[in-house]
């Protein structure tokens, strides 16, 4: 029966579970009845004896099964398939199930995808963008490489969100490069042998596709950027290339609809190779051509990213990034204000860039602390900003347009014993993270780190923290002590730092991950940096508990955490099927809970067997 709900009921069997805890030399309880009875756990409904084990029933949203297939797989080998746990098609007709206790459930299918990125012959001419691909009475297919990155729905009706990003472990899949060898297949540039591309891709999965001219094409032709979901069998991709065209842009005004154009200078100096480029404005990943500017003011940037209004300024920004090998320039992005990107934009002059000196301590000042320094400016912030020269204001701190990132580590002076570092930066206000290398000491942020352009060479202190102890304890519903479980910090967004933004934060400031196991009483103790985490309680292998998750903040005090109630699971092993029927063999199941908002939370995890089958628990959602 296909189950098509977005409620899927997991029922009761008497699976063992496979929670991949590791042995802490503590003997650990188990999940087992009549020994140790199911009316003992205060739930609803309660529990029941089932196969020597207590077992409870749940209802389920949001609940997505990830399976990583082996490299010996013979459906998609290496690949990771990702799918709602309610839209498994449980016990189909079409397949005989082979184990009598356990329901088998079927994989989707694979969409085979096939297509080239060809150029017209009235594009190759059309704006401006005059390039001679040598196939006078042809389209033209480029030489390309193609990517398809994974997406995911967290919220039904809602926006797709990078699967990556979310938290779910999707690879970006790359396609190949084909040579097209039917006569009716465009030629390549010069007349060469005609190119495409192929993809094997999960049928219905939703991707982001960027198709991208190799060079020295991808100065003149934009990427195709788009999202895109593909149907069971072969599907033609192919990419025709129709550039978007704006009325966003500002003074002065331009008649008719337009590729994004621009006039760009510098206060001081020129522009002559930087380059510049249109990227979106949330996934910062690159929508036009790449162009290195000369002497010219002029700059075209055609895109071909499918927008929503049919505009091609919508949802982007523009960049101007220095040349390599000019460490103390900042990069400018301009974004759009009231829908509109000015016309003209102008690199403004900035002030001598600034030598800083300094020590890494604890918080005494007294003891050093070897770290790495991460000092960061970025254009989303309204607390950091380069200080710039304006027209009208003079010397103030721009909060809008630049973006800037470095780094340097302190190491211990062997002749002073102070942990020393020196690094030349843009005049600014940072957020600066320093990352100890020792392992008692916090990441430790600060949000206020001003590099004075008036103050020439400075030497600030940067204080450090030890680790904050965090501890607690966790029971079996029942009144036993959970023991021998694991216990994970997973880091899930940084301390000290404004709420998260539509686009990826920045990944020098997270705290990091920690681990350790329950004793005998339950108890634990991890050191941890300042942030926020899912704290994770994973019980041993076989012994019938479900992992249980719950919210963590740290902050710069000692915390102690409310006691974690490991419940009565909900069986969730079945058996794995491809979509031939054949059993999924040594495959790594994972499941992740997916909110409408925040991170996916994995919950649990387990291995296929010979016959495809695998066996795991649940903790019973929340009513």
């Amino acid at each position: 029966m296909r189950v098509r709900s977005p409620w899927a009921l997991l029922v009761l069997t008497g699976c063992v579970s496979v929670a991949a805890a590791p042995d802490s030399g503590v003997s650990p309880p188990f999940n087992a009845c009549p020994a140790h009875p199911c009316t003992a756990y205060p739930q609803t409904p309660a529990p029941l004896c089932n196969g020597g084990t207590c077992l409870a029933s749940s209802l389920y949203t949001g609940l997505v099964m990830v399976v990583s297939l082996s490299q010996d797989s013979d459906f998609a080998p290496g690949q990771s398939i990702a799918i709602p746990y309610s839209d498994l098609s449980f016990s189909p007709p079409t397949i005989t199930c082979t184990s009598p206790s356990t329901p088998c459930a079927q994989l989707p299918t694979y969409a085979i995808v096939q297509g080239a990125y060809t150029v017209s012959q009235q594009i190759q001419s059309k704006g401006g963008l005059d390039w001679n691909l040598g196939n006078p009475d042809s389209p033209t297919a480029l030489p390309v490489h193609v990517t398809y990155r994974p997406l995911w729905q967290p919220a039904p009706g809602g926006p797709l969100v990078d699967a990556v990003s979310l938290g779910l472990p999707l690879d970006v899949i790359p396609a190949f490069v084909v040579d097209e060898t039917a006569p009716s297949s465009p030629p390549g540039p010069g007349q060469g042998p005609s190119i495409g591309f192929q993809a094997n891709l999960q049928a219905s999965l939703s991707y982001e596709a960027v198709i991208q001219p190799d060079p020295p094409f991808d100065a003149i032709f934009p990427p195709d950027v788009q999202d895109v979901s593909f149907m069971i069998g072969t599907t033609n991709d192919e990419d025709s290339l129709a550039l978007d065209t704006t009325l966003a842009l500002g003074s002065p005004p331009m008649p008719g609809s337009q590729f994004p154009n621009f006039s760009v200078s510098r206060t001081s100096g020129n522009l002559v190779g930087w380059q510049a480029y249109l990227r979106d404005a949330t996934t910062l990943r690159r929508l036009s051509t790449l162009v290195t500017l000369g002497d010219s003011p002029k700059v075209v940037l055609p895109t071909n990213h499918h927008p929503a209004s049919d505009d091609a300024l919508t949802g982007t920004e523009l960049v101007l990034a220095p040349p390599a090998g000019s460490p103390s320039l900042p990069t400018y992005v301009a974004g759009l204000t009231a829908g509109e990107l000015p016309y003209a934009e102008t690199y403004p002059q900035l002030p001598p860039p600034v030598t800083v000196t300094g020590n890494v301590t604890d918080v005494s000042g007294t003891k050093p602390v070897e770290a790495e320094l991460f000092f960061e400016v970025t254009e989303q912030s309204t607390t950091e900003g380069i200080y710039a020269y304006e027209p009208t204001t003079g010397l103030g701190l721009n909060t809008v347009n630049f973006e800037y990132a470095a780094q340097t580590t302190a190491v211990i002076d062997p002749s002073t014993n102070n942990a020393t570092y020196t690094i030349t930066l843009p005049a600014g206000e940072y957020r600066v993270t320093a990352r100890p290398l020792d392992t008692l000491h916090q990441v430790t942020v600060e949000t206020a780190f001003n590099v004075d352009p008036t103050a020439g060479a400075t030497s600030p202190q940067v204080l450090v923290d030890v680790l904050r102890p965090v501890q607690g304890y966790a029971l079996i519903a029942d009144g036993r002590y959970m023991a021998g479980a694991l216990v994970e910090a997973v880091p899930s967004s940084c301390a000290n730092s404004p709420p998260p933004p539509a686009r990826p934060p920045s990944a020098y400031c997270m705290p990091r991950d920690a681990q350790t196991t329950t004793a005998a009483d339950g108890t634990y103790l991890l050191n941890l940096d300042p942030g926020n985490y899912v704290l994770r309680v994973e019980p041993q292998s076989g012994t019938g508990f479900p992992w249980v998750t719950q919210s963590l903040l740290v902050p710069a005090t000692p915390v102690t955490v409310p006691f974690i109630t490991v419940p009565a699971p909900v069986s969730a092993g079945i058996q794995l099927l491809d979509p031939y029927g054949n059993p999924v063999v040594d495959a790594v199941v994972r499941l992740f809970q997916v909110p409408a908002t925040g991170p996916a939370i994995e919950v649990g995890l387990a291995l296929t067997d010979s016959t495809g089958t695998y066996d795991l628990y649940l903790a019973p959602s929340s009513p």
